[in-house]
Order: structure tokens, then sequence, then C-alpha cells
């Protein structure tokens, strides 16, 4: 739209998802913001959608609108209240950051917004500090209208498969499909065949999946494992309780069979020798300073007795030193020569140190994210310093690249060497342009984001039974960690020595 002598501004409305929101529909939004403009001498470019206020940047339009905002044309953006923008304080913050930046007003139906002024900014943060309460509040209600939904038998989600729903949102059996869950059954459990067998069957009798599909393995595994078949409610839900209700609704098969189906799909789980070993919390993390070795585990039995008799309850999980950790090849190459003098440690003294200071690196975190937010860490710069190692890097490997080629050409590497180092150089270069990539559009709330991600990483990681979910604890830990470089100097006979941790937290940028 070409500009005026009235203000441009850019109209965003917002349909929450949220079904209890009491906010106006779009349609309403739109007949009070163009008779808003309309009366102020505004011209408009419309953004509409409806979205989370709290998925800032799962929102095309909002983020097609700041997009628009950088052309210069705009004097600000209209919207009923700023809680149609985000509810998130954070996000928030950068918005008032994008706007000072951009010199640009915002327009609500009952207040004028001027960056550039100190008092309006505090105004504006109150007002987010009380849409993200409401937002809290609001989510909490949610919530307990869903457990106590539950709680009655109440089905959340799509009907499984031989089910559908009644007015209530309660299971009923679904005429055809109930016949083909019941036939699953019997054919698993009574006739004894194999899922393999049992698809065979199925697709021969033309039997068809809701998607008019051909079952498969894995579609008749979720009917066998599904606890709603013999009539139950069973739902996890984060931070509460678990929640089962038995005969939420008519069952399609009864206990008996149900649990002898589940009796026969343990006895049939292979687990594959090469995923028979232990991963633990730890597992691939832990680094000796001096030698560079990636440290093993081992259990070991705490007493001679419980040994004797191979009494596995009481054995305990160490960490390896480093010529106990390095494979067989290694060892026979390094025999005769000194050992590295780092000591093994019981694992779980490891293991809580770092949770420590995974704790500690929260503060950390925090502060990282007030740094942005406030402008004393200059991001933009962080990110081009980044971008000119990263192309420094590269342009290294090229250069490299060309003196094996000049090599080639002297004699000085065979045809088969020379390929497979160029292949090598090749494959580094691609890690560079994918880490450039990904460096592109970096800004102050991408920098955020991640922070984010990595606090909330952490924050599961350090609430969840780490010894129940040694695997899950050990992905999320190689999320947040490089590595841990791990130094002991003393052994532990006569009682428990000190050590030393340094951990290196992937980077953010």
């Amino acid at each position: 739209m070409a500009k005026t002598n009235n203000k441009l501004v850019a109209i965003y409305v917002r349909k929450s998802r949220l079904k209890t929101d009491d906010s106006m529909e779009i349609s309403r939004q739109l007949e009070l913001l163009t008779d808003y403009a309309e009366k102020n001498n505004m011209d408009y470019e419309i953004f509409s959608e409806e979205g989370s206020s709290e998925d800032w940047n799962g929102r095309p339009q909002l983020q097609a609108m700041l997009m628009e905002l950088k052309r210069n044309i705009y004097d600000g953006v209209l919207c009923t209240d700023q809680d149609r923008l985000t509810r998130d304080r954070t996000d928030f913050g950068l918005f008032v950051r994008f706007m000072k930046a951009e010199g640009l007003m915002l327009f609500t139906l009952n207040k004028t917004y001027n960056f550039m002024n100190d008092d309006d900014i505090f105004t504006s943060g109150i007002q987010s500090e009380m849409d993200n309460h409401f937002m809290r509040m609001t989510k909490r209600k949610l919530k307990r209208g869903r457990i106590q939904a539950i709680k009655k038998g109440v089905y959340f989600g799509i009907a499984p498969y031989g089910f559908t729903k009644d007015e209530t949102k309660h299971l009923i059996p679904h005429p055809e499909e109930s016949k083909v869950v019941e036939e699953i059954y019997n054919m698993y459990v009574n006739e004894g065949l194999n899922q393999a067998e049992l698809v065979e069957q199925l697709n021969m009798r033309g039997k068809l999946t809701r998607a008019g599909k051909p079952f498969t393995v894995r579609a008749t595994s979720l009917i066998l494992s599904n606890v709603a078949y013999r009539g139950t409610v069973h739902y996890e839900l984060t931070g509460e309780d678990v929640i089962t209700v038995e005969e939420a609704h008519p069952a399609l098969v009864d206990s008996e069979t149900y649990n002898k189906a589940q009796l026969i799909r343990a006895g049939k789980r292979v687990v594959p020798q090469s995923s028979q070993r232990g991963v633990y919390s730890l597992s691939r993390l832990l680094v000796c300073p001096k030698c560079n070795q990636t440290l093993s585990f081992c259990q070991k039995y705490t007493k001679r007795s419980a040994r004797n008799v191979l009494d596995k309850t009481q054995r305990e999980l160490y960490v390896l030193n480093c010529h106990a950790s390095k494979g067989q090849k290694a060892k026979a190459e390094s025999k005769g020569q000194e050992r590295c003098s780092n000591n093994g440690i019981r694992s779980a003294r490891v293991e809580q140190d770092i949770l420590n200071k995974l704790r500690e690196h929260l503060t950390d975190i925090d502060k990282e994210i007030e740094a942005v937010l406030s402008g004393s860490k200059d991001v933009i710069s962080k990110v081009a310093l980044k971008q000119q190692e990263l192309t420094l890097q590269y342009n290294n490997l090229e250069t490299q690249k060309k003196n094996v080629q000049d090599g080639f050409k002297m004699g000085i590497y065979e045809a088969e060497e020379a390929q497979a180092e160029i292949k090598s150089i090749k494959e580094q270069q691609l890690a560079v342009q994918q880490e450039l990539k990904n460096l592109e559009g970096a800004d102050a709330k991408s920098e955020v984001d991640k922070q984010k991600k990595a606090k909330e990483k952490i924050e599961r990681l350090l609430s969840m039974d780490i010894e129940a979910n040694p695997t899950k604890a050990n992905k999320l830990l190689h999320e947040v960690i490089d590595k841990v470089y791990y130094w002991k100097e003393q052994s532990d006979v006569g009682g428990e020595k000190d050590f030393v941790t340094v951990i290196e937290y992937k980077e953010t940028l």
C-alpha cells in the first residue's frame, strides 16, 4: 500500500486456541480496529491468525508482520490489547526492543505506547506481567478441568481404532472396527499367531485401518498394547500423578485376554545383541584431560561375599580408569608405555557433581538471557565473529583441497590417497557450511530461544528419576553438554578421594 499523509499501521488480530480464553473473535477484533483506524486517520495492512500467545515463532502472520515492519514505511502496530501479540514476558521484552529500534508505536484500543518513553515501557511491562499471570491461571484452570474430566472416564484425543465417541466424549465400540479388534486379540492370544502372521491374515480377509490402508505390524502392536481395549483410561500428565480409570467405557476384550497378550508380547520381545550393552547416564561424556581417553563403565561388587555368590543386587556402577577404558586393540598398542595416572571412581559421585554444576548453570543461563534482553551482550557481533571464523575455516579447507590436488599432479599422492583426502576435506566443508547456515538470521530472539531450550532440558533432567531412566538422562545430557573433563589423582583405597570435573557446554551460537 502506498504511503499517504495518514499514518500507516499494521493491524494484528489473533484468536487464542485456549477454549476458555475470553478474547473476542477475529471478526469482532477487526471491526473495532478498522473503526479505530478510520477515526484516527490511519491506513492499514491486516495480519490475522489463530495461535497460542506463547508460540512466538509458530505464528506465521506475526513473523510476516515483523518482516514488513522492517521496511520503514509503517508508523506502528495496532491491536485490541498488547496480549494479542504475546503473553510471554521474554517475547514481549524482545518486541519492545524491536519497536524501539525501528522507531515504531504500539496502538491499542485503550492506550498508545511510545517505546522511546521510559514511562510507557514501564506501563507496558506491568501489563505484560498481568497478561502472563492470566495465562498461567487459565492454563492451570484448563488442566484442573481436564484432570476432573479424565477421572470421570472422558477420553481426550482421537478415539483408538475400534472405538468412537459419544456426546460426552466417552469411548463406545465402533460397530465394524470393534469386531476387527476382537479378531486381532483372538488370533494373537488363542490361535498363537505372531504379529507378522496376524497382519497377513487381516490383509487376506480384506480388513483395513481407519485410514483405508492395509494393517502393519506397528498398527497391530498399538492395538495389542493399548489399555483402552480393556475399558481403561490411562493418562500421564506432566507434573501430575498418573491417572488410571478402570471400567471407564465398554471393554472390547476382557482383562484376562488383554493381560495374556502382554505376557506373550514380553516373551517375544528380543533385544538385539548390539543393544544389550548398558547405556548409563554418563555414557560417552567423561574424557580424561591428560590422555583424551573417553572413559567407560563397569558394574563392581561392593562386597566380596556378594561376589562369591554372584549377587547382582550388590553391585554398583564405577567409572573405569583410562587404561581399562581402552579397547583391546588400543591396549595392545600402548603395551610398554606409561599408563595415565587418572583413577576410577564410583559413578554416582561424578553424576551428583555434574547435577550440582547443572543447577548452578541455570543461574548462568538466566544471566545470559538477561544480558541479551538488556542489550549488554551484542549478539549480532558475536554471530558475525563466529561467521568470520567459520568462513576462514572453510577457506583453509579449500586451500588444503587444492594442495592435495597439486600434490597428486606432482606424484606426492597416489590416486586413492588423494580421493580419500579430498573426500574427508569436503565432508568437513559441508559441516562448516551447515554451521554457517544455522547462523543465518541469528538475532537476540533466536539466542534467547536457544538459551531457554537449554534451560528447559536441564530442568527436565534435574526433575527426573535418573536411575530409572538412564538412557533418557544420557540423551538429555548430550543435548546440553559437549563433554566433561574428569580427573582424579589418587585412588579411593582407604577412603574416597577428591576429584575434579570441568563441563564443556554445547554452544548456543
